[in-house]
């Protein structure tokens, strides 16, 4: 009896300190999220999360259909992020080379240097977040963070 009671008391302390981590972690990424808006104002987080998706697909581009499958957004809410997105000379429409009836969507070379540009001043906003923490500490959390998530992370996966 007291050794069920013992159990039922360190699992509500671990789901509290679950519900606790959560919260951190989704605190963290308003955060990050917070200071891209200010590195790239212009950008809304929907359109800078598909000139990402985009920029994955580099010179073969990207159909509508897909980069609506792949966010789970509707094509007619794409069109509009899209139509959004070339206003502001970020990504162009191109036929297919393959399938005239086909488009492609590219970036143009003055969002692949945004890009760049973004992913520096990006790790700049983490890094600064992290300093807090020793160069030991910062070890030990990617060693606990790739317990629970092993499967490794790409540059292209990386805003």
């Amino acid at each position: 009896m007291a050794k069920q009671q013992f159990q039922n008391e360190a699992d509500t302390g671990r789901d509290e300190l679950l519900q606790q981590l959560l919260e951190r972690m989704f605190s963290l990424m308003r955060h990050v999220q917070r200071d891209v808006s200010v590195i790239k104002p212009s950008l809304s987080h929907p359109q800078a999360r598909l000139v990402f998706i985009i920029n994955k697909y580099d010179d073969s581009g990207i159909s509508v259909k897909e980069l609506a499958r792949l966010t789970s957004v509707t094509p007619g809410a794409i069109t509009q992020l899209i139509d959004a997105l070339i206003d502001k000379k970020l990504i162009t429409r191109e036929t297919d080379t393959a399938d005239r009836r086909s488009i492609k969507l590219k970036l143009t070379s003055a969002a692949r240097k945004e890009i760049h540009q973004f992913r520096k001043d990006f790790f700049s906003s983490i890094a600064e977040k992290f300093n807090v923490l020793s160069t030991d500490e910062l070890k030990e959390l990617v060693s606990l963070i790739t317990k629970v998530s092993p499967e490794p992370v790409t540059k292209e996966d990386m805003p």
